[in-house]
Formats: structure tokens, C-alpha cells, sequence
């Protein structure tokens, strides 16, 4: 049996989803609460860093490349935007920890979903430029 190579789409999805929960798992000994809290204005609430990364791959992946994609919430397209003004206006960064909705549930919901149809989509032949962004 040959090793798997990073160029296979396999090996893409493995990535993304051992990075994908590397988050999870750091944030695993948080309380609830612990996810709203904004101890500065330049470092985001881990509640809405979990969502952020979600966006951007909803963003820049899927919206760009799934002909006929919706968003999971069009509300989260402001809300998750960290300064990419080029696609929307984004979120006031020092206002993130005064956002008590989403829910750490909805968060979540939306990270699986993004996930799940990231990983559906990994699974396909992809350009170059895609896995480049990806990655």
C-alpha cells in the first residue's frame, strides 16, 4: 500500500478537518460564558473567532466556487467579517464581545454545516488556485 499524497483530495479533507477541530479542542475547558468574554478590543471573543473562520471559508470557498450557494445566515456575513471590506462591511472589532447572539449553539450548528459541504466540495476535483486558498 502506497502513502497517500497531500495532493489527493483525501488528504485535503483530512487536513481540513484535523484543523478544523484543533479550535474545538482549545476551546474545549471553556465554560459557556467563557466564549463571549473580549478581555481587549483587538482580541475577539473565541465565540466569534469559531464563527469567523466558518465565514471565511463560506466566503471566500464556497459562495466563490458552489454555483447556486446560499449563505447558512446572511446576518452572519456582517456579523463574522473581521476587515475584508471588499466583500461587505465588517463587524466593529471592538464590538464583538457584545454580541450575545448567535448562540455558542448556533455557532456550532453553523460550523457543521460549513464543514460538512466544505468537505463534500474538498472531495471533488479542485484547481490549484481553490486548494491554495484552502490551505
Amino acid at each position: 500500500m502506497s502513502a497517500v499524497s497531500l495532493n489527493e483530495p483525501s488528504s485535503l479533507i483530512e487536513r481540513y478537518r484535523k484543523i478544523r477541530q484543533q479550535s474545538v479542542d482549545i476551546c474545549a475547558p471553556l465554560a459557556i460564558d467563557d466564549y463571549q468574554v473580549q478581555p481587549m478590543d483587538d482580541a475577539s471573543p473565541p465565540k466569534w473567532h469559531l464563527a469567523h473562520i466558518t465565514w471565511f471559508f463560506e466566503t471566500f470557498i464556497l459562495q466563490r466556487e458552489l454555483m447556486g450557494y446560499e449563505s447558512h445566515n446572511p446576518l452572519f456575513e456582517i456579523l463574522f467579517n473581521s476587515y475584508y471590506q471588499g466583500v461587505g462591511l465588517p463587524y466593529p472589532r471592538h464590538r464583538r464581545g457584545n454580541l450575545s447572539r448567535p448562540t455558542l449553539e448556533e455557532v456550532f450548528e453553523y460550523r457543521k454545516a460549513v464543514d460538512t459541504e466544505m468537505c463534500e466540495f474538498l472531495s471533488r476535483s479542485i484547481t490549484d488556485e481553490v486548494r491554495f486558498r484552502v490551505e
